[in-house]
């Protein structure tokens, strides 16, 4: 019996990137120690900043197809709907990983943001969507005053959280004249950069990455939100937040809760 095959053509789209501009919020100050400050150019242990009147968004060029069409399977005249076709996660235009849109958690003003991840760090994009899960949907966390919802279109959120390699998150500061030097953190008015060796490195007085990327998610988040660093408010308190914790603690207690 002579067999048919048919070889199908999936033609990718080109998406170009375009930089974004990072928005107002209305979000209120929810109030205790955390005081509103410019929201741009804010990092965690970043040297000091140059930025320019207006934010950029960033843009690395032109991502990869987000085409997520498979091929049937050839075996058989019929392809069965489980056939082996490939998964193509889903891309920003600048070619990062994004995560699946999530749950809406909290209560209070609206936020939606984004959960990236640069292939190159070779971290798994599920398995980093859970920890920043855990961080933000906490009652600990920035969603006790504030809606959050993880979303998959970069251009509607007001966040997007990116681990990225050192090279990228160094690239990204530098818009807003920022120097991480390849170890730290920052928000740059549109991502909230965070530097993937110290997502797998964590810092002095951290025991263990679980609190440490807390720190990271919930600071860089906070940035987000239009907050600044302070300082240890006395030894042995729990460290703010929005408190510089990659660089030292200053007798504090390392802390990765807004509301701990």
């Amino acid at each position: 019996m002579r067999r048919t095959l048919l070889l199908v053509v999936a033609l990718p789209s080109v998406l170009l990137a375009s930089g974004v501009a990072g928005g107002t919020d209305e979000a209120a100050d929810p109030g205790g120690s955390i005081t509103i400050v410019d929201r741009v150019g804010t990092s965690d242990g970043a040297g000091p900043a140059d930025p320019p009147g207006a934010v950029p968004g960033a843009d690395l060029g032109p991502g990869p197809s987000s085409n997520t069409a498979g091929t049937p399977d050839d075996r058989d005249s019929t392809p069965s709907p489980t056939s082996d076709a490939a998964v193509v996660p889903l891309r920003s235009p600048e070619g990062f990983l994004i995560a699946a849109g999530g749950a809406v958690t909290g209560a209070g003003p609206r936020w939606r943001y984004t959960v990236e991840v640069e292939a190159a760090t070779g971290l798994e994009i599920e398995e980093v969507a859970r920890a920043i899960a855990r961080a933000l949907n906490d009652q600990r966390s920035w969603s006790r005053t504030r809606t959050l919802e993880r979303v998959e279109d970069p251009a509607s959120a007001r966040i997007r959280l990116l681990v990225a390699t050192p090279e990228t998150v160094d690239r990204l500061c530098a818009k807003v004249g920022l120097r991480t030097n390849g170890i730290f953190s920052c928000w740059n008015g549109r991502f909230a950069a965070m530097n993937s060796w110290r997502w797998e490195a964590g810092a002095t007085g951290f025991d263990d990455l679980t609190t440490y990327r807390t720190y990271l998610i919930n600071h860089e988040f906070g940035h987000g939100l239009g907050y600044g660093h302070i300082g240890c408010p006395e030894p042995g308190a729990p460290a703010p937040v929005m408190m510089q914790q990659s660089k030292g603690l200053d007798g504090c207690a390392p802390n990765g809760w807004p509301y701990p």
